[in-house]
């Protein structure tokens, strides 16, 4: 069979959110751009490739979206039954006004064996598999956002297979900078057999003290190294506030729809005078999180436009 039967052109705004190594803050990025995308009006479309069931929508825990009729979609199924029946993608919807989900889960591994199953026949174009369940409901979104799973090189691929921009998040240390090796990789595998329209957006700093400006500019250049030269290093830096970042997702929220409750947020005295829980405090120091968040989302467009 011909390349040209399986190369399918992928969405003009579509992105893939992804890097080597777990812990990068990869699925919480994902999941704030597509929300952020959403509530400008733009019909959006998250994919969570990921075994991980990173609910941070609270799709699951708070019963948000509108559920396709037939067997369950939650915990991967949805994705997983897309790919082995070489149907199209059912999303939920309206998790949000204007955004739709494909959630990941622990049935996204068993992509693995099919795939592997399927490569005799299909070879390289295996990877192609999203990419075709995708293509049937592509055009009714302004925005797709995928979420890639760390550290699995067939399913990471099936991800690049499906989107036209790679966006790469990495937290300073080594081994985050190392990650980026992998997915470079696979990068350039997928851009060379499968999809030609695969570019590098830009990569950024993630989880990390905006004040170390000497280890950011040592992470850069390593990132550069790995990357290529002409890989733009975003300017944002979203940084490591650990108690509003669980606190979002435990509520199932987007930074920016935590630090909306701030002005109705219960106090401290409130707490030690036994007329609310701790857990009812929004802590302040989500306001420069979801600005940092916003800042970042806004960056990333920017440069997606430019390259475009």
């Amino acid at each position: 069979m011909s390349e040209a039967v399986h190369i399918i052109e992928p969405h003009e705004n579509s992105i893939m959110i992804g890097t080597g190594k777990g812990g990068v803050g990869k699925s919480t990025i994902a999941a704030q751009k597509a929300a952020w995308h959403a509530a400008q009006g733009e019909r959006t479309l998250l994919i969570c490739v990921t075994s991980q069931d990173d609910d941070d929508l609270g799709i699951e825990r708070f019963d948000r979206g509108l559920r396709p009729e037939g067997p369950s979609v939650l915990n991967g199924q949805g994705l997983l039954r897309a790919v082995q029946d070489r149907t199209a993608l059912l999303p939920i919807r309206e998790v949000r006004p204007n955004l739709d989900v494909v959630p990941g889960g622990e049935a996204v591994g068993e992509l693995l064996t099919l795939l592997t199953s399927r490569m005799p026949v299909e070879g390289a174009f295996v990877v192609a598999s999203l990419a075709r369940a995708l293509a049937p409901i592509a055009p009714w979104y302004d925005r797709i956002v995928v979420d890639s799973a760390p550290e699995q090189d067939a399913l990471e691929q099936l991800a690049l297979a499906a989107v036209r921009w790679l966006f790469v998040p990495t937290r300073s240390d080594d081994t985050s900078i190392r990650g980026i090796r992998r997915i470079a990789r696979n990068y350039k595998l997928v851009r060379s057999q499968v999809n030609p329209s695969l570019e590098v957006a830009a990569a950024c700093l993630y989880g990390s003290n905006p004040s170390a400006t000497q280890l950011h500019e040592e992470a850069r250049q390593s990132v550069v190294r790995i990357l290529g030269p002409n890989t733009p290093i975003l300017s944002t830096v979203v940084g490591y506030r650990e108690m509003p970042a669980v606190n979002a997702r435990n509520k199932g929220l987007t930074f920016a729809e935590y630090a909306a409750l701030l002005p109705t947020s219960a106090k401290s005295y409130d707490v030690a005078a036994g007329r609310a829980r701790r857990a009812d405090v929004v802590p302040s120091s989500i306001k420069p999180l979801a600005e940092e968040m916003e800042q970042l989302n806004l960056e990333i467009d920017a440069h997606c436009r430019k390259a475009a």
